[in-house]
């Protein structure tokens, strides 16, 4: 049975964004928080992208007959996503981060502790994960 491609992305929207909420996030990566967070903004070639390099970190863990099934099922063979990532997962993030921050400002909350000014976790977050400090 096909799915469809909106279904496809929602579907893996919701299976990559708590894998990748789980990988480390450095106190600065205000990057990775954009794109978890705010990944309605990314465009459908970034979209693509995104999900073309973490299926490609799941197929260097894994086997390669079921690298083959994620590739096939996941990857994306789109020009214009492939593109996007030549420079490497790290200047994509900054490439989409800066599109979304210009193009988008007033829809991107960046929530930064009131106390020490570190980002926090979510943008819903109301206590800080380096200094403590709660602003319920």
């Amino acid at each position: 049975m096909a799915i469809s491609y909106k279904c496809d992305w929602y579907i893996t929207l919701h299976a990559i964004v708590p894998i990748a909420k789980e990988l480390a996030m450095e106190e600065t990566d205000i990057e990775q928080y954009i794109i978890i967070y705010y990944h309605n903004l990314l465009t459908m070639e970034e979209k693509l992208a995104y999900k073309h390099h973490i299926t490609t970190e799941k197929v260097e863990n894994s086997s390669e007959e079921f690298g083959k099934i994620l590739m096939k099922r996941w990857g994306t063979t789109n020009k214009e996503a492939l593109k996007l990532l030549e420079g490497g997962y790290g200047e994509f993030k900054k490439k989409v981060a800066r599109r979304i921050l210009s193009e988008t400002p007033d829809k991107v909350f960046i929530n930064n502790c009131p106390k020490c000014g570190k980002l926090a976790r979510t943008p819903e977050a109301k206590q800080c994960r380096f200094c403590g400090h709660d602003w319920h």
